[in-house]
């Protein structure tokens, strides 16, 4: 896993390492710029270009595009710089007495080949403006490939928001991520970002770390030759109405390719006939029910808790109290693990979210960013702003795993955090959802924690659908039962260390 940090963290370290451990802050300039020309000379390689044009700010990350400007200049490539001011941090102003190429004062005409946009780092918020705001626009409208130091000028680098910002094609993230990188618009415009570690020292937790997938393969082993289906649990879906017939297919469908030894299928006894043979390797039960919708029943919620490792509940319920009396009821009494989706947390939403409090059971909540406003009291402009820590406050006040999903999803037992990028827009359609509770369920019918299972189903479902989406299909056309069909290749894929 990386480190990711906010910015506040990210400027602790920085201080840390120059004033604690004495490291010279020009030495860390030095190794920024050549981790920047070093990135910038391998797109330079890859295009057959010869000439680069750093558009510099004055603050350090200034002083990284002149150092990266210089080191350029001196492997024998046509390095030039545009500054944008003459009031510069003294590290700044001591890279540009090194500098011995070219300066202009406005954005040249001529073209280069690469441009390194080294205008604001990670301590601008705002709008920009001015000839600052122009740069942007230049950048953007010239016909280089960008190079960003550190972070796209004018994005915000800790919630990816932006007025007016670069669009890169590579970003060098000096030191660690930042949650900027990671979530709103942030990925959209760093285009791939690239971390080099310049030696910062972080002695503080981080806000979170970003997974990959050799973090995930020890959830799928080698299995033992002596073994049988009760050795990887039970995973019982609670799910289904007359209103929406389709979402307990597709997360028990889910459930069923993620290695679990059972799938109980539970769904409401009016609509029982609807589903036979549907999946024939799923348990099919029939839920106590009323008007085609689940009815909270203590023996049969008692029964279906005894003997599931797991149980996932809320996929196309349909919000009502009997639902919520269902969620209560599992929280008092279960003692596996309960993933609440969909329209399970449009009840707790409803009905009261304190109940969340008082349970026997571990808990992993998988909302998406409306689901959460709901869930949290806030708009949901607040939560795509800041979601990630108010899904760490949440998660730590109602002792709850939280995996709040978005193109960038983020796990947290309000402790730790995880983000986890492997997703798709191809996701960006009704049943993902679906998909993912089945997923979340069947690993956590196998004994894999709360945490692990909903940040393992994220990245699972995410690689999914990649696959789904590449050809014949495309992000446009791929469907969530595209996505279930894709999921034995991903999970190979983690099992072979990918």
């Amino acid at each position: 896993m990386q480190k990711v940090l906010t910015c506040a963290q990210m400027r602790a370290a920085d201080k840390y390492t120059i004033q604690e451990l004495g490291v010279a802050s020009q030495v860390l300039m030095e190794r920024a710029g050549a981790a920047i020309a070093e990135e910038t000379e391998k797109l330079l390689q890859e295009t057959g270009g010869t000439s680069v044009l750093a558009v510099c700010g004055g603050g350090n990350n200034g002083g990284d595009g002149w150092c990266a400007a210089r080191l350029l200049l001196e492997k024998g490539y046509r390095a030039a710089v545009f500054t944008l001011t003459d009031i510069l941090s003294p590290d700044c102003a001591a890279q540009r007495e090194k500098f011995a190429g070219e300066v202009f004062s406005s954005f040249p005409e001529e073209k280069f080949d690469v441009v390194i946009d080294a205008v604001f780092g990670t301590g601008f918020h705002g709008a920009p403006e001015g000839r600052f705001a122009d740069a942007i626009k230049r950048i953007n409208g010239c016909a280089a490939r960008v190079v960003s130091a550190d972070i796209p000028s004018g994005l915000n680098g800790d919630d990816g928001s932006f007025v007016s910002c670069v669009n890169a094609d590579i970003t060098v993230a000096v030191g660690e991520l930042k949650v900027g990188h990671l979530i709103g618009n942030g990925p959209d415009v760093c285009g791939k970002t690239v971390r080099k570690d310049i030696g910062i020292e972080v002695t503080a937790p981080p806000f979170a770390e970003l997974c990959e997938g050799a973090d995930f393969v020890k959830f799928f082993p080698p299995r033992k030759k002596n073994t049988h289906k009760g050795t990887f649990g039970r995973a019982a879906i609670l799910a289904g109405s007359r209103l929406y017939t389709g979402a307990p297919l597709l997360s028990a469908a889910a459930a069923l390719r993620c290695g679990c030894g059972y799938t109980q299928l539970c769904v409401p006894e009016e609509m029982y006939p609807y589903y036979i043979g549907k999946l024939p390797e799923a348990i099919l039960t029939a839920a106590p029910s009323e008007n085609g919708a689940l009815r909270a029943d203590g023996e049969f919620l008692r029964t279906l808790a005894a003997n599931a490792g797991s149980v996932a509940v809320g996929m196309g319920c349909g919000v009502s109290r009997a639902l919520y009396d269902c969620v209560a009821m599992l929280l008092s009494e279960y003692s596996g693990t309960l993933v609440l989706d969909a329209d399970a947390l449009g009840a707790l939403a409803a009905y009261g979210v304190d109940i969340l409090k008082e349970k026997s059971c571990r808990v992993v909540l998988t909302p998406h960013l409306k689901e959460f406003s709901r869930l949290c009291g806030k708009s949901v402009e607040e939560v795509a702003k800041n979601g990630p820590a108010l899904a760490k406050q949440f998660a730590a006040e109602y002792g709850a795993v939280v995996l709040l999903k978005s193109h960038t999803c983020f796990v947290t037992n309000g402790r730790a955090g995880r983000f986890i990028t492997e997703g798709t827009p191809a996701l960006a359609k009704g049943g993902s959802g679906d998909v993912l509770s089945g997923i979340a369920a069947a690993l956590a019918a196998r004994g894999i924690s709360a945490a692990d299972s909903a940040a393992c189903a994220a990245f699972l479902l995410g690689r999914a659908g990649r696959f789904a989406a590449e050809y014949p299909s495309n992000e446009y056309s791929a469907t969530a039962t595209d996505v279930i069909a894709c999921l034995p290749r991903a999970v190979t894929s983690l099992m072979c260390g990918e």
